[in-house]
């Protein structure tokens, strides 16, 4: 043996398949090699069950989707080689409809440290993405609880879609994978993210093709040839190296915790400002309400070059802190002044939002005219500055002095609310 040189007592292994290509590269380690599983599949089968709990501790409601995008390290990581990515996933999914979770590689943190890295998340971690600390496994929980999932060349990607969770690859580093190996098989099936489509069409598109694709099925059991059996397995090769008995307790995977806090920073109080697109829908206004579709998104993440939304109108806080926003505003929310004030103060406002607990607010119009918003089918995502864009779409579809009953739809899985718009 040369001068620092380490030979291994054994070399473990998750599934035969890696054993033969050991075998083609070094056979002379086969003697050691071992199959034992792997440890980290077979706890997330056994947290599968939870999956309702770990949806609840990220604060998904009842329709909603939650997106993890999963990042490794280095400069061809979807955060090194695509970070576009978070900004165009807050920006161009309604954010009624979706959670997001950014899972990033403990790696990153070590090279860049974690007040860099949350330095460079800060605009999305504003605008709602959910971070999880490097040092935690709440990125396994975020694993359980994702409906999609957005990668790269990394371990989780194919952990994901193990669990048969639908996804696309932002990145895919071909040099940091092994030919012929499960993530090679991954990378060449999976759908590269696409710059000229919506990532809403991208996604809808996996979760429709990706369902019951035998050639992902065959992928998801490359991952283990000895499922639910790794602890045992690595304990009992463990203790026969120290020439101890094994624990008379079996070694059986544990469920993954329950998350506590997720995100990166402190959550500010307030909600950011929103581009928003609401409409009247066509062909559905003969029904006993009018139908308002209702989508929301970060104004602040949306790309100059390349929206994807026809036309939307601002919603802003009067506290909101980036004073842009509520120059441009054309409803604005009440929290301190009245509306007369805001209206003066801002000629561009059209609708001054002020709430009236528990479900009730009062719109005000710069025509003059008030209106009492009242839910009278109330849902977790009804708010007084969604009854203003309601407002804003009914009076530009129907004209001046419109009022009536609207059902309100901010999602397409997610509840219809009722919503009751009356001049006082």
């Amino acid at each position: 043996m040369h001068e620092g040189e380490l030979i291994p007592s054994a070399i473990v292994l998750s599934h035969d398949e890696q054993r033969e290509r050991l075998r083609q590269g070094c056979p002379e380690a086969l003697p050691i090699a071992q199959v034992i599983g792997d440890p980290c599949m077979d706890q997330l089968c056994t947290s599968t069950a939870f999956r309702e709990e770990y949806r609840a501790a990220f604060g998904i409601r009842p329709g909603q989707k939650l997106l993890l995008l999963t990042s490794t390290w280095g400069g061809n990581s979807l955060m090194g080689g695509a970070p576009d990515v978070v900004r165009r996933a807050l920006a161009e999914l309604p954010r009624d409809e979706y959670r997001i979770v950014a899972a990033i590689h403990p790696n990153a943190y070590h090279g860049h440290g974690g007040w860099q890295i949350k330095s460079w998340l800060a605009p999305f971690i504003r605008s709602g993405l959910m971070v999880p600390a490097p040092e935690t496994h709440t990125w396994k929980a975020a694993l359980c609880a994702a409906d999609l999932f957005i990668g790269d060349h990394g371990s989780v990607s194919i952990y994901a879609s193990a669990q048969g969770v639908p996804g696309l690859l932002a990145s895919f580093n071909e040099d940091s994978v092994a030919a012929g190996s499960p993530m090679d098989l991954l990378g060449q099936l999976l759908p590269p993210v696409s710059a000229f489509l919506p990532l809403s069409e991208q996604l809808g598109r996996a979760a429709r093709e990706q369902q019951g694709d035998p050639r992902l099925a065959k992928v998801r059991g490359l991952v283990t040839s000895r499922p639910m059996e790794a602890l045992a397995r690595l304990r009992r090769l463990c203790y026969s190296f120290l020439k101890l008995e094994e624990p008379p307790y079996p070694a059986v995977p544990q469920p993954v915790g329950i998350p506590g806090a997720v995100s990166a920073a402190q959550s500010v109080p307030g909600e950011p400002a929103l581009s928003v697109h609401a409409q009247v829908l066509e062909g559905r206004t003969a029904e006993v309400q009018p139908v308002v579709s209702v989508h929301r998104y970060p104004a602040g993440l949306q790309g100059s070059l390349n929206a994807h939304l026809p036309d939307v109108h601002v919603v802003a806080e009067e506290q909101e802190p980036d004073v842009r926003w509520t120059h441009i505003a054309d409803i604005l929310v009440a929290r301190m002044s009245t509306p007369q004030q805001l209206l003066a103060r801002h000629p561009g406002c059209t609708v001054v939002a002020q709430a009236e607990p528990p479900s009730v607010c009062r719109l005000h119009h710069r025509s003059g005219g008030t209106y009492t918003a009242r839910w009278t089918a109330s849902v977790w995502w009804s708010s007084p500055a969604l009854a203003a864009s309601a407002l804003y779409a009914c009076l530009s579809h129907f004209g001046p002095g419109w009022e009536g009953e609207v059902q309100v739809e901010a999602g397409e899985d997610l509840p219809t609310a009722l919503l009751s718009l009356r001049r006082c």
